[in-house]
């Protein structure tokens, strides 16, 4: 399955150093970080989460309500 998505310029170009520098494509580096990162969520209840973690995961949340909102009154 394939899946399509956006990253901002800064972490794209970060993400792609990274991936260079383990022999990796950005895809497989992508997948290797997402997987880890769900691996992580799910041994971690959100209750487990610090402050800073909940407030990220907040502001990405209102983001991305504020951008459909923006889509919708177009």
């Amino acid at each position: 399955m394939s899946q399509h998505i956006s990253l901002p310029d800064r972490l794209a170009e970060k993400a792609t150093t990274v991936a260079q520098s383990l022999g990796l494509s950005l895809e497989e580096l992508l997948a290797i970080a997402l997987e880890e990162l769900l691996i992580k969520y799910q041994q971690a209840p959100s209750a487990d989460l610090n402050l800073e973690q909940k407030m990220k995961i907040a502001q990405r949340g209102i983001k991305k309500y504020q951008q459909a909102l923006a889509e919708l009154a177009q």
